[in-house]
């Protein structure tokens, strides 16, 4: 597979700066909004409820620790990436230790692989389930 012009490039300081910076907003807004949900779901309404009320409110507080578990799941993955900055790694793919493209970064700042390594473990996983 080619590799695209963009994909060669190493990351300047600018770049990181610019992809930390960007990594550091995002966690400050998921922990908002990961607070925001836990607190809802937690308010105890105080007034009795029929049954109806009560399977709305079930099905309300579900909702949102969901939401709150996928919130907590994309901190760890921030997080992580962040960490990479201590040690040289932010920007290399995981599978192949090649620089992951700008493009990508930019949609993904945390993500872990590359296009094409990400593309390979899928096709992977889909040959693993037929089997």
């Amino acid at each position: 597979m080619a590799k695209k012009e963009w994909d060669n490039d190493e990351l300047t300081e600018a770049d990181r700066s610019h992809f930390r910076e960007r990594l550091l907003a995002e966690r400050e807004t998921i922990l908002a909004k990961l607070n925001k949900h836990l607190n809802e779901a937690m308010v105890d309404d105080d007034r009795p409820a029929d049954e109806l009320d009560q399977a709305g409110r079930i099905s309300d507080q579900a909702y949102l620790m969901r939401l709150a578990d996928k919130e907590q799941k994309l901190i760890k993955q921030i997080d992580r990436a962040l960490e990479k900055f201590e040690n040289g790694e932010f920007g290399l793919c995981e599978g192949t230790g090649e620089p992951i493209s700008r493009k990508r970064l930019e949609v993904r700042p945390w993500t872990r692989y590359s296009i094409e390594y990400k593309e390979q473990l899928e096709r992977e996983m889909g040959k693993s389930r037929r089997l």
